[in-house]
């Protein structure tokens, strides 16, 4: 199977999954708001996004060791299928059997850090509603999750280091699917935030055993030669993994301290409409950012055998169809508003178009410097830490200062601001530097059909939605969701695919179309 192939179904499997998730996700959104109070919805929001950036508790040892196998593989050949020297087993052996050791003690030191921390945080909130110990519980049983998570990052590490990208979304895909579908039964019953976290425990612990059976099949050769701990390998990672976590805690910080700012400055209750619109321009930028993510194992491969033009052609594809996805849904979805969110989740949801467009503008350049820093990341450029820090001491102030003065609109603003003067201009700097890739070629390979995407979206979709046949709720939803989506096949056909992949796609349309008359 070809690189492209194997990025194709990696971002296929991973897309997936985002979209099963993102579908269940809506579901749930609802249901909570209808089954729990204010206070309650924003408590669990609070938990389960804190639970979520617990993830940075792995000290950026996941994405390094994920990094360190795919170099290893790289020295037996960037083909996708080509099969793993001696050496290239034993190296990755080592590596498993390292991480193994300390991800099992790091899962230990994330629950205890993580359920003082949550603890310490709970104590000094005031709970009108709910009572302490129900908040306590569900931290607790959130934060044995994410230890469980981190005890199995060995395991997705592997599989995705040796090329295998993808499976492992599709097995959290339906881990996932189940999960949020047990959430919403459990609401349903009357449970409440110990129920859900519940489920996610358990959940967090059957994909650990699913992903090692997987990996047990898919690829047993690499369980023939036992690796030993070896404690130099660990040490020569602490740099590059540090810079790694440093970098992830300062996108932390900005990113997502938006809901502790607002708890601080009035009441819990406030974030659930902050949060629902942000969270729907932030599942497209996820849809947008995975094929890079998809992309860079074999970024790792091609590097390490020397191929700087493939590399170009990867990095400017996901930057094309990434952005392409986020100009034609951001479009849709700023065109609606209000349309949108009061069909979703009932009058009265949507936060305003100026935390709209904010989250928007700073999505889309947050998701165009995530796609540049993935790919030269993957190339052990771990440059990154000190921007990543200055930004998030940056949205900080900016957070603290003009959330007083503006409230929600200051908040959303400090994000954007802090980005902008930060991350999102400087990894596209140094990536480019670094996988040597051309300013002009990205303004007209990129930049320039983008415009003219969002443009037609934005205008076509605005007629639409003022028809009276499409004024509102579910035909003005359809017609602009369809219009978006139309636009963007035309412009993947155009833009995203070369002429070779043109041919082949049109022939494979013409002979499935001739079998379907005979």
């Amino acid at each position: 199977m070809s690189v492209t192939k194997r990025i194709l179904f990696g971002a296929g499997a991973s897309w997936f999954s985002r979209i099963m998730t993102i579908v269940l996700g809506l579901v749930l959104m609802p249901v909570l708001f209808a089954r729990l109070g204010k206070e309650d919805i924003g408590l669990w929001m609070l938990l389960g996004q804190t639970w979520m950036l617990m993830g940075i508790l792995d000290l950026g040892f996941s994405p390094t060791i994920t990094r360190r196998i795919a170099l290893a593989k790289g020295k037996s050949g960037s083909a996708p299928d080509a099969p793993l020297t001696e050496d290239s087993q034993r190296e990755v052996a080592v590596l498993v059997a390292t991480g193994m050791r300390f991800f099992r003690w790091l899962s230990l030191a994330v629950f205890l850090i993580g359920f003082l921390a949550g603890c310490l945080f709970l104590s000094r909130m005031e709970l009108t509603t709910l009572t302490p110990a129900t908040a306590f519980i569900a931290w607790a049983i959130l934060c044995l999750a994410q230890a469980l998570g981190v005890w199995a990052s060995v395991w997705t590490s592997l599989l995705r280091g040796v090329g295998y990208v993808g499976w492992d979304s599709i097995i959290s895909s339906f881990v996932t699917a189940a999960v949020l579908a047990a959430q919403i039964s459990a609401l349903m019953l009357g449970g409440g935030l110990v129920a859900l976290a519940s489920v996610a425990a358990i959940g967090a612990l059957v994909q650990r055993y699913l992903v090692l059976g997987f990996a047990r099949h898919k690829r047993p050769d690499l369980f023939v030669i036992r690796g030993e701990y070896d404690a130099s390998v660990l040490r020569a990672m602490w740099p590059a993994a540090i810079r790694t976590w440093v970098t992830s805690l300062g996108t932390v910080i900005i990113m997502s301290s938006d809901q502790y700012f607002i708890a601080a400055m009035g009441s819990v209750k406030e974030i659930p409409a902050f949060r629902a619109a942000y969270l729907l321009v932030y599942n497209l930028s996820s849809m947008a950012t995975i094929m890079a993510g998809a992309s860079a194992v074999f970024v790792s491969h091609l590097w390490q055998s020397g191929e700087k033009n493939e590399i170009h052609r990867v990095v400017i594809r996901n930057l094309r169809f990434g952005l392409g996805i986020m100009a034609a849904g951001g479009a849709c979805i700023l065109v609606l508003g209000p349309r949108l969110f009061d069909l979703w989740l009932g009058a009265g949801s949507f936060i305003g178009y100026p935390c709209l467009i904010l989250f928007f503008a700073m999505l889309f350049t947050d998701a165009q410097s995530y796609i540049v820093s993935t790919c030269s990341r993957a190339t052990e450029d771990e440059a990154f830490a000190v921007c990543s820090v200055i930004g998030g001491v940056l949205k900080i102030g900016f957070a603290w200062l003009l959330g007083h003065h503006y409230g929600l609109v200051g908040i959303a603003a400090s994000t954007l601001i802090a980005q902008w003067l930060t991350n999102h201009w400087y990894m596209i700097h140094r990536g480019f530097h670094r996988l040597e890739i051309r300013y002009t070629t990205y303004m007209f390979k990129v930049v320039v059909p983008l415009s003219i995407l969002f443009l037609c979206v934005y205008a076509v979709t605005d007629l639409l939605v003022r028809a009276p046949a499409f004024g509102s709720g579910i035909p003005a939803l359809t017609a602009a969701s369809g219009t978006a989506g139309l636009f963007l096949l035309g412009y993947c056909w155009i833009v995203v695919l070369d002429t070779s992949e043109r041919n082949r796609l049109s022939l494979l349309i013409k002979s499935r179309g001739a079998r379907s008359f005979t």
